[in-house]
């Protein structure tokens, strides 16, 4: 039964909230796992995301008059957390168990936990702010101008520069020790890291601030709550989740680490899942259609093919870290041509539905070609976790991931059924 007509009420919109939660734990579980480190893990994430928030934007009464539901939410959920994936955070960890060590895990003297818990929060707040951004652009509640653009851009790239020049001129209020030149010293490599995470970071940082200083002076205050729900949605999972590093070291041998990452996992999907609820439910206007350029982009399948050939590759490269043998050339072009194989069966599946022209947009991804999206990501993620020697560690993170997926499936299984009951 085709579900588009039926009404979405406040328990739809908790299961939405709940998968995303669930969804998102598994997610940044497998981002940091072999083969999905930075960015390459960071699209693998926000692909998941991006491919839940249409899909449930497809569904429902009143479904394209949902103002963040067209297919630009895709890419701008896909590309803002794959965004904040060529940042690093790990030379953080000790701080938060209050120890900073100058060549980890040599040379160690003792440190206020607030910093890490301090500079965790600046890596979350950028993550989930700068994907917040990208997600207001999506419906703007007046339309730009090319003047509007051009003043949006440029206030990021001023906020950007503003925070590298800001954190060179006063490296001592983020880097411990900074006045003693411990940082100035090669054989200190771990200092050698924070001063290049700190490098790295502000930018972000700052790139979010600018972009939201935007919003609050063009008064677009739906835009202002969206970003600030994401990035504090971010921010404080990743700072609070950093007490799990803690018990590193406990008699408890399970992966802390990976606590920490699904805790913050939990806390991103639970920030989609607000921000879905309070700010893409339908209204009075009808989306748009899409200009001839975007809707050309989209058809070119670009959305769906950049995505897929980096999830493929960090399959590719975790599998082969697994087995400690060097990724080869031919096995990059074989992962392509799957990767186009894979796309092509998307397209024609969606030609044959019919539904290239079932939205306002003027171009809609079939809920079919969704699925199969997401089931090809949760099959590259347990191909990199399962182990070839099974131990505590990694059997609670199996359960652990049975347990979301297991559960989201359930979740959706009852709203699809709560939908064709309110159709009668």
């Amino acid at each position: 039964m085709n579900t588009a007509g039926n009404a979405w009420t406040k328990r739809e919109y908790a299961m939405a909230a709940a998968v995303m939660t669930l969804m998102g734990g598994f997610y940044w579980a497998i981002r940091g796992t072999g083969g999905y480190g930075g960015e390459t893990g960071g699209m693998l994430a926000g692909f998941g995301w991006a491919l839940l928030w249409y899909g449930f934007s497809r569904t429902g009464n009143g479904a394209g008059r949902r103002p963040y539901g067209g297919p630009w939410m895709m890419v701008a959920v896909t590309l803002g957390i794959a965004l904040g994936g060529m940042t690093g955070y790990g030379v953080y960890i000790s701080w938060v168990k209050g120890t900073y060590c100058f060549n980890y895990p040599d040379l160690c003297r003792p440190v206020s936990v607030w910093t890490g818990y301090g500079m965790l929060f600046l890596c979350g707040l950028h993550w989930g702010g700068n994907v917040g951004c990208f997600m207001a652009w999506c419906a703007p509640q007046r339309p730009l101008r090319a003047r509007d653009w051009a003043l949006r851009i440029g206030c990021g790239v001023a906020g950007a520069v503003g925070a590298a020049v800001f954190v060179r001129a006063f490296p001592n209020l983020f880097l411990p020790f900074y006045g003693e030149g411990v940082y100035q010293v090669a054989e200190y490599k771990t200092c050698v890291r924070a001063l290049d995470s700190i490098h790295t970071i502000a930018p972000h940082v700052g790139l979010f601030l600018g972009f939201l200083a935007y919003e609050v002076m063009r008064g677009d205050w739906r835009a202002v709550a969206m970003i600030l729900t994401m990035a504090f949605g971010f921010a404080i999972p990743f700072s609070v989740g950093g007490y799990w590093q803690t018990f590193n070291g406990s008699t408890l041998d399970i992966s802390w680490w990976k606590n920490w990452e699904m805790t913050i996992g939990l806390g991103g999907g639970m920030a989609f899942g607000l921000a879905f609820w309070w700010f893409n439910r339908s209204g009075e206007a009808v989306r748009s259609a899409l200009g001839t350029k975007s809707k050309g982009l989209f058809q070119s399948g670009i959305p769906l093919w950049l995505p897929t050939v980096m999830v493929l590759k960090g399959l590719y490269e975790g599998r082969c870290e697994m087995a400690e043998t060097e990724p080869a050339p031919l096995g990059y072009v074989v992962l392509l041509v799957f990767a186009a194989v894979f796309v092509v069966a998307l397209a024609l599946r969606q030609r044959a539905a019919g539904e290239a022209g079932a939205s306002p947009d003027g171009y809609t991804v079939s809920l079919g070609s969704l699925l199969a999206c997401q089931v090809l990501i949760i099959i590259a993620g347990w191909a990199v976790t399962i182990p070839h020697v099974w131990h505590l560690a990694n059997t609670v993170l199996a359960v652990l991931y049975v347990v979301y997926l297991g559960v989201s499936a359930a979740l959706l299984w009852r709203m699809y059924r709560s939908l064709c009951a309110s159709a009668g």
